[in-house]
């Protein structure tokens, strides 16, 4: 009997991927890695398995329920940005006739680049750990499910993973007229892997395992996850035999793509041959965050913060190619860019040594700024990893990036930098006062950190950051050679410095005033301070808000001054710039 050449070369090939050695237990490989236990009262609370171009958010207990408001009850799940891939997945079991939904997790242990679910079985005499990461620089996500066996014969097991697809556009997706279609999922057996595709988008999500399934199907069951959106569920189907008090693995790796059906599967394909040697390299990666920046004090609950600072800073990492790379603002609801929330937390990671993404996020900051705010040096508030800005910059957004540059080169002493940024500083300093400051007294009007409604007159965080800017644009001034504005800089910080400790200053409140406007300004305000009081159930501060309302009447017609009102946190911003008297 001949047998054609392309034939015997097929079933090489399946031999040759048959005996191929069993994937490495990655649990094993983390006995010298720090980790966390969560605690019992949060199994239910969110955790994030963290990567640059994929992560996963769902509940320390294995599941995956609707989580969040931005885009509601889709902000949980597997996300690609600026796309999601998948809402997220379940597993089932099946020993002895009998069906487990691996649903409820006993047990979460957090490490700093992966997570790890623990499901007790003592009635089967198993146990099952779930452990995920997901490599640097890859839109995948290594999902790996270790089964335990404690007794001493051995078990036929059938297991099930149950993927739910969400392919779906990122918020303000209605900016760009993308609309989201239904899922359509496909099994392609050359990857032994579903392939799930937008039916309106070329965007696409892939999973499978290195093992083949004995079945496939999309027929929900009692363990399939439920979740809003229009992705579909689809399963896989294993047949397995676990040794007597022996183990075995079985890993999955889901993979997608915004841009094509090839780009998704080759991905799929590269991360389940090189599982190991990423987890490895995203391991050393850590390793050496960990050895930066390093302290030794007794407080050991206040050193593990420190150490973990360094790991969730790294977290919030987001890069999309068609955008930029730069540090994200928080998870679940803001995976996207901020100006303000950067120009506090840079500075944070200058000092554990992360200049890399530093310098990335400010060209992000800037580069988009200048695409949307015409290269007039304002400085954006918030951007979506589609590109669409929400928001084109609140007013303290502009003088604090002028001393997050400032510190930045205090850190680094890099000219080069200095001189890229500098005229950055120079236009929005320009703008700041030219188009806010009407009236001329150096106290730009505008919304600052506090957006509250209608609290957009002459505020304190805004007079604060704008002191400092200015004073900080006086010493880069200075280092470029820059003589005119040396003075001019000098003048302005100084003048707005009398103003905050002298205008500002309210006596019989001993308190920063919350902003400075006209009678008429304040009496509304008031009216909305009460409502939002009485909203949030604060009888005394409505109590407060009349008795101040009452005084503010009195006032002659036209009053303009300081106003102590909501009692934020702004009002110390003098104190945290170093400009209040003592």
């Amino acid at each position: 009997m001949k047998i054609a050449p392309y034939l015997l070369l097929a079933l090489l090939a399946v031999q040759c991927k048959t005996a191929s050695n069993p994937p490495q237990n990655l649990q094993e490989t983390l006995a010298d890695v720090e980790k966390i236990k969560g605690r019992t009262e949060y199994i239910e609370s969110p955790y994030v398995t963290a990567g640059d171009r994929v992560y996963m958010v769902g509940h320390q207990d294995g599941s995956f329920p609707d989580l969040g408001w931005h885009i509601t009850g889709e902000m949980g799940g597997i996300w690609d940005h600026p796309i999601k891939l998948m809402d997220g997945f379940s597993a089932q079991l099946t020993l002895n006739n009998s069906t487990l939904c691996l649903t409820k997790a006993d047990t979460f242990y957090n490490y700093p680049f992966a997570n790890q679910h623990v499901y007790l079985l003592p009635k089967e005499g198993m146990r099952v750990e779930r452990l995920q990461f997901v490599p640097d620089g890859k839109e995948a996500i290594v999902v790996q499910y270790a089964f335990h066996n404690s007794d001493a014969k051995e078990k036929k097991i059938t297991f099930q993973f149950n993927g739910k697809s969400d392919l779906r556009p990122t918020w303000l997706s209605e900016r760009t007229n993308t609309q989201d279609g239904n899922d359509q999922a496909t099994f392609d057996a050359g990857s032994n892997a579903w392939v799930v595709k937008d039916s309106l988008n070329e965007w696409f999500v892939t999973f499978g395992s290195t093992l083949a399934p004995v079945k496939h199907a999309t027929e929900a069951n009692d363990c399939t996850l439920k979740s809003v959106g229009k992705g579909t569920n689809a399963s896989l189907t294993y047949e397995l035999t676990l040794p007597a008090n022996g183990s075995l693995v079985l890993p999955f790796t889901v993979a997608g793509s915004y841009e094509s059906k090839a780009q998704a599967q080759a991905t799929l394909e590269e991360v389940q041959e090189k599982t190991a040697e990423l987890f490895h390299a995203k391991k050393k990666r850590y390793a050496e965050l960990a050895s930066q920046t390093q302290i030794s004090i007794p407080d050991k609950d206040v050193q593990q913060a420190f150490n973990w600072l360094k790991y969730s800073t790294d977290w919030l990492v987001r890069d999309v190619p068609t955008v930029g790379r730069g540090l994200a603002a928080g998870l679940p609801d803001y995976p996207w860019w901020f100006g303000v929330d950067n120009e506090y937390s840079l500075q944070g990671a200058l000092l554990i040594g992360r200049f890399d993404i530093v310098y990335k996020t400010i060209e992000l900051l800037v580069k988009e700024s200048n695409r949307v705010n015409k290269n007039s040096g304002r400085i954006l508030h918030e951007m979506s990893t589609n590109g669409q800005v929400f928001n084109e910059g609140n007013i303290n957004e502009t003088p604090q990036f002028a001393t997050l540059i400032w510190t930045v080169y205090q850190w680094t002493g890099d000219k080069e930098f200095l001189a890229k940024y500098y005229p950055v500083v120079v236009k929005g300093l320009d703008w700041l006062m030219k188009e806010n400051d009407k009236d001329g007294n150096l106290l730009p009007d505008g919304f600052g950190m506090m957006e509250i409604h209608g609290l957009n007159s002459e505020m304190i965080d805004v007079a604060a950051y704008s002191q400092k800017a200015f004073a900080d644009a006086a010493q880069m001034a200075k280092e470029m050679g820059d003589v005119t504005l040396v003075a001019k800089y000098q003048n302005i910080a100084q003048k707005i410095k009398d103003k905050i400790n002298t205008e500002f200053w309210v006596p019989e409140s001993q308190s920063y005033a919350d902003f400075i406007g006209t009678k008429e300004q304040t009496l509304h305000l008031i009216d909305d301070a009460i409502v939002r009081a009485d909203t949030l159930k604060k009888p005394g501060a409505v109590v407060e808000m009349k008795a101040l309302k009452a005084k503010v009447k009195s006032l002659p017609a036209g009053t303009k001054k300081g106003f102590v009102l909501h009692h934020n946190w702004v009002v110390n911003t003098p104190m945290e710039m170093g400009i209040a008297d003592s």
